[in-house]
């Protein structure tokens, strides 16, 4: 089974060598590693290019976003299964992807396989500010805030390329109108695998401030309505506090 990484970056120079590195030492060896760049004005191109090699495919080129990088990216792939990981995120130990592909071939009627992800300071990997746990899905549960983290979602291609890829109406929430179609509408088959797959670095796009943070709700909101969801403040109120729970940190996290 070929397991394909998406990566949308732009103006990374600072982190996407790690992130190629976190794939690179993966124990898992079918893996195709796509970095769609928005073309970068910093040295971002440079530093992928120092990477060039049988496994690491890029393009660089405008694009409108994240979700539209992310979409190329998908459309490039040749993998059984795809996933996506930012330019500032990396996998949470070598053997993650390993993991994945054991849950898919055990598993063979699962169309989506999902974990848990840990927000880490920026200067400090080490340091956990977040921490993202999952859970098994079952209807109604995005109704309750409920979401798993898109950096740690590992979708069979054709199933994702069947169905609408993300929609480039949202520039911050795009991940959970996939997620609620994949989920919600289309009931696809899904594996929760306990565990932290990935480390982000905290202040992404949907988080970096209240203010991007109040916008990416009210995009959640927008999309409720948009998919016909009866009380959609229901579920604003719900992801709040869901978000607020991931503030906690267990003593027993670890990578």
């Amino acid at each position: 089974m070929k397991i394909t990484v998406v990566t949308p970056v732009f103006n990374a120079a600072s982190t996407i060598a790690s992130n190629i590195e976190s794939v690179l030492r993966q124990t898992y060896r079918n893996v195709e590693h796509i970095i769609v760049d928005g073309g970068s004005l910093d040295a971002t191109v440079a530093v992928i290019q120092r990477f060039d090699g049988p496994r690491l495919v890029w393009i660089s080129e405008k694009d409108g976003g994240i979700y539209d990088a992310i979409n190329k990216g998908i459309r490039m792939s040749t993998g059984d299964v795809v996933c996506f990981l930012c330019a500032d995120d990396l996998y949470a130990n070598n053997t993650v992807l390993e993991k994945i592909a054991e849950a898919f071939e055990k598993n063979r009627g699962k169309d989506i396989v999902y974990g848990d992800i840990v927000y880490v300071n920026k200067h400090d990997l080490t340091k956990v500010e977040r921490y993202w746990k999952s859970r098994p899905f079952k209807p109604g549960l995005f109704r309750k805030g409920w979401l798993p983290p898109n950096t740690a979602l590992f979708i069979k291609s054709a199933v994702l390329k069947h169905h609408e890829l993300f929609s480039l109406r949202y520039k911050l929430a795009a991940d959970f109108e996939l997620q609620y179609r994949l989920f919600e509408q289309h009931r696809l088959n899904t594996l929760y695998v306990p565990g932290i797959l990935v480390k982000m670095r905290n202040g992404g796009a949907s988080n970096a401030s209240l203010r991007s943070m109040f916008n990416s709700l009210r995009e959640c909101y927008a999309i409720l309505r948009h998919h016909g969801v009866r009380f959609p403040l229901v579920y604003i109120i719900n992801t709040i506090f869901y978000r607020m729970k991931q503030l906690f940190i267990p003593s027993h996290v670890h990578f």
